[in-house]
């Protein structure tokens, strides 16, 4: 009897050994890599991921410029991935905000694409359902002013900045947001939030852009992230941000997070917006 003794405690050790082996948490995966070859002007430091909130992005002098196809969910949509002025234009004294403004155009002898990029009818769905529907093509103007002067495969790029959206839009901190539609909040309470979930940010690696309504109520518009080319497969955690060298920020110290019902009108021009 007594050799049988120790052999309770002893399955009982086993048994408890196999549960704590399966109840102990999932180790975190690596980052999923995230990059976008550019085989030409390839050497800019940091990209700004535009995400947009999109009854805010649609108005344009208090008026609606989306088109009556434009989805009213989600409301976190895509406006681009911009690369930042490569060191050539730096080296030449090219000043940054003709950068903004010409794009990709600023090389003369790189000529715009003939037509719109060639996209997989899966990515193009993609696409429709979160970047806004405006009278000319957001998609085609992207690549062709932010993409298309350094080589980039059409693909490639619009997957990353499709995937860095889904990334931002899945966060805790996206559905607070969207469950505060139709609200006044203040910036530092929107930069808390999503801190929350990135952790903290350096200076100026979050910025917001705003529109007005058509009674003059300022409304969010954009959130604009700074990011390092290199660390795109760590979005959103804060690692993957570097401070913006410009202050961008037009947005007061509070502001309306539109609903639909304030987008009064119907589509009119390109707005000046979908230039930058």
């Amino acid at each position: 009897m007594s050799c049988r003794l120790p052999a309770l405690p002893f399955l009982l050790l086993l048994a408890l050994a196999g549960c704590t082996q399966h109840s102990l948490p999932s180790i975190s995966k690596a980052p999923t890599p995230l990059a976008i070859q550019a085989p030409y002007h390839g050497d800019f430091k940091h990209y700004t991921l535009a995400l947009t909130w999109q009854p805010g992005f649609c108005l344009l002098h208090g008026q609606n410029t989306c088109k009556p196809d434009q989805p009213q969910t989600p409301l976190i949509g895509l406006h681009g991935l911009w690369a930042s002025r490569p060191s050539d234009l730096i080296k030449a004294h090219q000043d940054v905000t003709l950068w903004w403004k010409k794009g990709c155009s600023i090389y003369a002898d790189v000529p715009p694409p003939s037509s719109g990029p060639a996209l997989s009818s899966g990515l193009s769905t993609r696409l429709s359902s979160v970047v806004a529907h405006l009278p000319s093509d957001l998609v085609a103007h992207e690549y062709t002013k932010h993409a298309s002067c350094f080589g980039m495969n059409a693909e490639q790029f619009f997957t990353v900045a499709a995937t860095l959206h889904d990334r931002f839009a899945t966060l805790p901190a996206s559905a607070q947001l969207t469950a505060k539609v139709g609200q006044v909040i203040s910036k530092s309470e929107l930069q808390t939030l999503i801190q929350t979930d990135t952790g903290p940010l350096p200076e100026k690696g979050l910025q917001f852009q705003c529109n007005k309504d058509s009674t003059g109520r300022i409304v969010l518009a954009q959130l604009w992230f700074t990011l390092k080319p290199e660390k795109l497969g760590e979005f959103p955690h804060a690692s993957s941000f570097i401070s913006s060298p410009w202050e961008q920020d037009n947005c007061p110290t509070h502001f309306l997070l539109p609903n639909w019902d304030t987008i009064k009108g119907t589509a009119s021009s390109i707005p000046t917006k979908a230039a930058l």
